[in-house]
């Protein structure tokens, strides 16, 4: 499956970020990958990362550094008061972002509310 809609990673942000407010951190390479989706789309590849300051020193360089996250670190964050919040913030605001660069689309349901 590829993923090239704006909308679409917007849509997958905004639940991951909805999963992140309910529960916390739960799945670390589901909230990896909705980041990565974002990232993907945008020109300033994560600026502004939460979690960057947990990435080890030597890959912060990398184009997506947080996959270098190791399972221990990734524990020691969840148990941080807040930041699931935070992050889950962060997501609404690169979806917002993604949506703004890409008009919805409304003549294909234009086209199907058309009487024939």
């Amino acid at each position: 499956m590829t993923i090239t809609s704006k909308r679409e990673v917007a849509r997958i942000l905004r639940n991951e970020a909805d999963s992140l407010r309910r529960h916390g951190f739960t799945n670390f390479f589901s909230h990896q990958f909705a980041c990565l989706l974002g990232q993907t789309l945008r020109p300033e590849q994560c600026e502004g990362c939460l979690l960057g300051d947990y990435v080890p020193e030597q890959v912060r360089q990398e184009a997506f550094p947080c996959q270098h996250i190791g399972q221990a670190t990734w524990e020691r964050i969840a148990n941080i008061p807040g930041l699931p919040e935070k992050v889950a913030a962060r997501f609404e605001e690169i979806a917002e972002e993604l949506e703004a660069a890409e008009p919805e689309d409304t003549s294909s349901a234009t086209r199907h509310a058309q009487p024939r």
